[in-house]
């Protein structure tokens, strides 16, 4: 067993050290597929827990000896993120769990975010209250690439957003940052571009978020229109050739034991 928890949340240490045996059986899930998450409230602290998929024979070999766990990068890439001025939910804890010396199980812990998912903005587009939106979210993805941040799953079910009704401003958190690349350089064009195409949003809202985008820059917004578009046709047609092909292979599978 290996656990690191956060300095100043020692006090959970215990709760961490207990999730094998908590998570199956206690806590409110709020998504159940590859990776489970669940919400837990602790002593009045509201806390959420992801726990990965048990890895494969070969993943567990190298998540043991040659890689860092999906968990322990989420944690370590939350403190950078924060480093960075880049909010993301605090986080608590990671922790790995081991049988014959592989890793099985692994947990993220962080705090729970009362942040709203893009997808309430993208999908109510164009109406009034979407548009300043992703207006700010276009600029916020300009920071981060300026910083050289590169979210790998840059989904607007990873992105969350609040409005400031005090200040007008608005704010956003990343989450499921297990997989990101920090650079020690802002990403080139055509790397802003590929990352803003695993946007699943619908192309209009899409669309407006890359004319903000290069607004932003002060980019040719033609160019920045047709190249983001390119890149998410081209991400699209990939995404669907994965999928029949998977969905072939599962049907030959089941001819085979037939």
């Amino acid at each position: 067993m290996k656990i690191t928890v956060n300095p100043g949340m020692e006090h959970l240490r215990q709760f961490v050290r207990q999730l094998p045996e908590l998570f199956p059986v206690s806590g409110e899930v709020l998504h159940d597929g590859r990776n489970q998450i669940r919400a837990f409230d602790i002593g009045g602290e509201r806390l959420v827990v992801k726990r990965y998929k048990r890895p494969s024979a070969f993943n567990a070999v190298m998540y043991s000896f040659f890689r860092k766990s999906k968990a322990r990068r989420a944690y370590e890439h939350a403190l950078r993120l924060r480093e960075l001025e880049i909010d993301t939910p605090e986080p608590v804890a990671w922790s790995e769990y081991r049988r014959s010396g592989l890793i099985t199980e692994t947990y993220f812990v962080s705090r729970r975010s009362d942040f709203t998912p893009l997808t309430a903005a993208t999908e109510r587009f164009p109406t009034s209250d979407s548009l300043p939106v992703l207006a700010a979210f276009a600029r916020f993805t300009v920071r981060l690439h300026e910083k050289g941040i590169c979210h790998e799953d840059f989904n607007q079910t990873n992105i969350l957003w609040r409005h400031d009704e005090a200040t007008g401003r608005y704010d956003f958190q990343l989450i499921d940052i297990n997989r990101m690349k920090f650079l020690r350089r802002p990403l080139r064009p055509d790397e802003c571009m590929i990352n803003l195409r695993r946007l699943s949003c619908p192309a209009v809202a899409f669309l407006y978020i890359l004319d903000r985008y290069a607004e932003t820059r002060q980019w040719d917004m033609d160019d920045t229109l047709l190249r983001g578009t390119f890149f998410r046709l081209l991400f699209g047609r990939r995404q669907q050739f994965k999928k029949r092909f998977k969905a072939r292979k599962l049907a030959a599978a089941g001819k085979k034991q037939g």
